[in-house]
């Protein structure tokens, strides 16, 4: 059995200083009572709850409580494997790393913009496969193509421009290496999406590496990150202590902007069949998944899924249990005859 939140199991360390907080509380009011008058007088005026009901009692909300906290912990077994045929398409995200993804034209920044398109695209896209490449200087993957996409969103979270991949701008290496992650059936729809800038000083030709994705009966949609003004380019992804953020500048001294070459992502997206859209326009990239979502979707591989029970609800049910026990306990545990002779006045 295992447990999806650990947090509540700690919990269990109150139980057993409830029931020392009980009899601290009992053993106090003993004291006050035989400070009081002599309990042979407290008798006669007084109904008290023999103290062996008082402790069992005590027991049975504590038991009621442990189980009530192992239930909040989400108690897991019973491992099934499951298998379901799934229809989707295939993708890969070509996401921009290079440090002109720091510019602040898109709040907060470039890169978290990117990161935001992506997570809003990878959950509504039930039952597609999906890869990441990541680009600057040069491309590499980090992610191949995969149904979990709670691993793609975990994957892509982690990016930021400190990857280890030469600095510049290479889209034509990216589209490459995206097209060969694809597999090999011909039924498949095939579609990258690449987020940049379109900014490209790197590797080969941009337009060539879309020809070759077209060749292959592959869509590129692009998505512009960044404003037609540009923004200028930050010396670091972090905010100093003191003062406003620092500014690259070129050898003469002058900031560095960073732009947007719609156009170019334009161009790329025509020649393959695919459309552009506007990381700053929020409702143009909400339709981002409608336009690709009947890409020739097909039937992939049985894929399997690791399904657990939840017994928590078992624990509740015991739970409730105990502590209706305690509620009638006064009922369904009569006070012994020595307990009933002491209870009345002699």
């Amino acid at each position: 059995m295992s447990f999806y939140n650990l947090t509540y199991l700690v919990l269990l360390a109150l139980v057993p200083l409830i029931l020392l907080g009980f009899w601290a509380q009992e053993r106090n009011r003993r004291i006050a009572r035989e400070k009081f008058a002599p309990e042979e007088l407290i008798v006669r005026f007084a109904s008290l709850e023999p103290i062996g009901r008082s402790v069992a009692r005590a027991v049975l909300i504590a038991i009621a409580l442990l189980f009530l906290l192992v239930a909040f912990a989400r108690p897991q077994g019973g491992e099934r494997i499951l298998e379901e045929d799934v229809e989707g398409i295939e993708i890969v995200l070509a996401l921009d790393v290079s440090r002109s993804m720091l510019a602040r034209d898109l709040y907060p920044t470039r890169l978290d913009a990117i990161k935001n398109v992506v997570k809003r695209f990878v959950d509504s896209s039930l039952g597609d496969r999906i890869g990441v490449v990541a680009f600057a200087g040069d491309a590499v993957v980090t992610c191949p193509l995969t149904a979990d996409h709670g691993t793609v969103s975990m994957y892509v979270d982690r990016l930021d421009t400190e990857q280890p991949i030469r600095p510049g701008t290479a889209i034509g290496n990216a589209i490459r290496l995206s097209v060969n992650r694809f597999s090999r059936e011909d039924n498949t729809g095939k579609v990258i999406i690449l987020l940049t800038d379109g900014e490209n000083n790197k590797g080969i030709d941009p337009l060539t590496a879309a020809q070759e994705a077209k060749d292959a009966g592959i869509r590129i949609y692009t998505v512009g990150i960044g404003t037609e003004q540009g923004a200028q380019l930050p010396e670091s992804d972090t905010q100093p202590f003191f003062g406003g953020p620092r500014f690259r500048t070129d050898s003469r001294g002058n900031p560095i902007t960073v732009g947007l070459d719609i156009d170019m992502l334009k161009q790329i997206a025509s020649m393959t069949g695919g459309r552009y859209f506007s990381a700053a326009n929020q409702m143009e990239v909400n339709t981002l998944y409608n336009r690709i979502a009947h890409e020739g979707q097909t039937q992939f591989q049985t894929r399997k899924l690791v399904r657990r029970d939840e017994l928590a609800p078992y624990f509740l049910l015991l739970a409730c249990l105990f502590l209706i026990m305690e509620a009638f306990y006064t009922y369904i545990s009569p006070a012994s005859a020595k307990e009933v002779r002491r209870a009345k006045p002699a």
